[in-house]
Order: C-alpha cells, then sequence, then structure tokens
C-alpha cells in the first residue's frame, strides 16, 4: 500500500515550511499567489487528498495564427499556463485561421463536451465574438473592440490601463513645450489602441491644444506600421513634421524611430518618440524607447482567476477589469536623455491609481 502524503512532503520537496503550505492550502490570504500556485501544482503531482485529482478540465486560448501575437503574450500565456495547472487545468492554445472569422465557423475542437472555458486574445472581429459568445462556453477577453468604450457588451474584458498612461506620457511631452505632437497606430484596431488616444486627445485638449491630424499617421491596420520602408513614406508625406510622437505600442514606435533615422530626423534632438508596452526590443533599441511598462505575467494569472470565477458563476454581473501600468522614461524623450542618461537606468513613473 502506498504511503499517505503529507503536508511536510510538499513542504519537503518545495523547500518550504509545513505551516507555510498549510495556509496555501487553506486559501490563506498571506500567502502569495505564486508561492500557492506552486504547492498546488506540487500538491497535485503528488496527489495529496482531494488534489489527486485535480487534474480534469480543458482551457481553450483563442488567437489568431500570427507569430507576432504570440510572440507578444508570451508572459501572458507562461502566468496563464502556471495558474491552470495549479488548478487542475490545461491551456490548448488553438489558432484562428482568417476562414474561420470569414466563415463564423469555430476551430473544431471548440464545444462544451470538451472545453470548460475560453481566452480570447486579439479577437477583434464582432460577428465572430458574437460566434464564440454562442458556444455557450464561459469566456473572458485580453482586450476587445474600440467601441466597447462605449458600448454596451456581454461579456468579461481584461485590459492594462491605457488612457491615463498616455495622458502621462503626452503631458510629459507638453510640458517640456511640446505644442506640435502626433501619433501613430490605427485607433481602431482595438480597445487598447483607442483608449490610448483618448488618454493623447486628453492631455492635448487639457493644455489648450487640439491635436492635429496633419501630425499624425492613423490609417487601419492591414497597412504595414511596422515596415520601416511604409513608415518612412508616410513620415514624408506629412507636410510638416511635429515635434514630437506618441505612439500606440512599442512595435511601432521602433518603426518611427528607425524610418526617422533613414530621414537623418536625429531621437531625441528633434523629434522625441514614446511608445507602449515596454517589450524587449525597446530597451536595446537606439536609442532605448520612452514607454509604459505592463506587468503580462499578471495578466496572465489574473485572466485565469477572473475565468474560473466565471466558470463557476457563469450568471454574475460581467466586469472590465484593469491591471496597472507605470510610465518608463528612457533615452528616445528628451527629459530621460538630458536628466538621466548618465545613471544608465529608465526612470519609472508609477500613476497616483
Amino acid at each position: 500500500m502506498a504511503e499517505r502524503v503529507t503536508i511536510q512532503d510538499i513542504a519537503d520537496a518545495l523547500g518550504l515550511s509545513r505551516n507555510t503550505v498549510s495556509k496555501a492550502l487553506n486559501n490563506h490570504p498571506q500567502i502569495p499567489e505564486g508561492t500557492r500556485e506552486r504547492i498546488l501544482q506540487k500538491a497535485a503531482e503528488l496527489k495529496y487528498k482531494n488534489f489527486s485529482s485535480i487534474n480534469m478540465g480543458n482551457i481553450a486560448l483563442l488567437t489568431r495564427g500570427d507569430i507576432n501575437v504570440i510572440s507578444f503574450y508570451a508572459e501572458t500565456i507562461k502566468g496563464m499556463e502556471t495558474a491552470l495547472s495549479a488548478r487542475g487545468f490545461n491551456l490548448i492554445l488553438t489558432l484562428v485561421k482568417p476562414e474561420d472569422i470569414r466563415n463564423n465557423a469555430l476551430p473544431a475542437n471548440i464545444n462544451p463536451f470538451n472545453i470548460d472555458g475560453i481566452v480570447c486574445i486579439e479577437i477583434f472581429h464582432k460577428p465572430y465574438i458574437e460566434t464564440i459568445l454562442g458556444a455557450g462556453i464561459p469566456t473572458v477577453f485580453i482586450d476587445s473592440l474600440p467601441n466597447t468604450v462605449f458600448d454596451s457588451h456581454k461579456y468579461d474584458i481584461l485590459m492594462v490601463e491605457n488612457e491615463f498612461a498616455t495622458y502621462t506620457l503626452t503631458k510629459t511631452l507638453i510640458d517640456e513645450g511640446h505644442e506640435h505632437i502626433g501619433f501613430i497606430g490605427d485607433l481602431h484596431h482595438c480597445r487598447s489602441f483607442y483608449e490610448r488616444w483618448l488618454g493623447f486627445e486628453r492631455a492635448m485638449r487639457a493644455s489648450g491644444y487640439e491635436p492635429d491630424p496633419a501630425f499624425s499617421i492613423t490609417p487601419d491596420d492591414t497597412q504595414p506600421y511596422l515596415s520601416v520602408e511604409w513608415m518612412t513614406a508616410q513620415l514624408k508625406s506629412l507636410a510638416t513634421l511635429p515635434t514630437a510622437f506618441v505612439c500606440a505600442n512599442d512595435d511601432i514606435g521602433i518603426s518611427a524611430v528607425r524610418a526617422l533615422k533613414e530621414l537623418k530626423v536625429q531621437v531625441p534632438e528633434q523629434i522625441e518618440v514614446t511608445g507602449f508596452d515596454d517589450i524587449a526590443n525597446a530597451k536595446i533599441i537606439d536609442p532605448p524607447l520612452t514607454t509604459v511598462h505592463t506587468y503580462p505575467y499578471e495578466l496572465g494569472t489574473r485572466v485565469v482567476e477572473a475565468l474560473l470565477n466565471r466558470i463557476e458563476q457563469p450568471d454574475r454581473h460581467k466586469e472590465t477589469i484593469y491591471l496597472d501600468t507605470s510610465v518608463v522614461l528612457r533615452g528616445s524623450t528628451r527629459r530621460r536623455n538630458e536628466a538621466s542618461e548618465a545613471a544608465g537606468t529608465a526612470s519609472v513613473a508609477s500613476p497616483p491609481f
């Protein structure tokens, strides 16, 4: 007969105290979420009591078959996998093809018989969203349609905070004396981009300036924003360059910096540039990109919490949840470049809420 697994066995396996393990198994609020997840996962592996039957659910991650999307959300997916594994669920990556969206057809494995919940990433097509919800499977969305800012919707959305962070970035530029600031990005691509545009617009108007479309590059997202050649052509088409650009994300900001270099325009001496998301390349581009830091791993664990709540309480009120962000000043803006360049580190400003 197999020897019974004890709390001490779990503690020894993880190098933790018996008291910590006991508190985690009883959902004590003092235990950090990451530690609790490790303990629950080990309890399942060792077949401790009722945790031995924990592995019995499947969560589908629905996203477009775009390697850039998957790469961008890698840390978020990692956070989801860790949190789901600790609670006995498998995460199944399911790619949505363009023809699926055109035909309003769900992938074959998406049905209530083998999927307990769905997380949607980069699904911004309203009829297809309705098709997903029509499957009757508990679903949460990371980001959503731009019109959900003002229109009603019938599903849970998790996002990073966008509007105040972009307001702060734009206000920083205005406080340096900039009056002519452009926005780069399709504000109708998704809710996040639209909220970033709202933050930009609000900062301009609060400072007595009307956003001038002549300084912005905002065609729809079918255009190759990440192509330096395309971005260079867009910059050349502007009658007059602004003195700063606020970009909808880091990839666009990096494209803008490289295109400006092609035009022999110095950043930040002649034009300042900001991004959003704080991706790895934002730190290594020359000059390093001023941006907004998000917390993708924590977003992943929070998504799991929201989805499991939805699974357990399918009729509860719908939620829109924001995770905090923080501004990171680097060399692509003069304030960082002049004030802190010698220190060689980024300056981080956290929002007051």
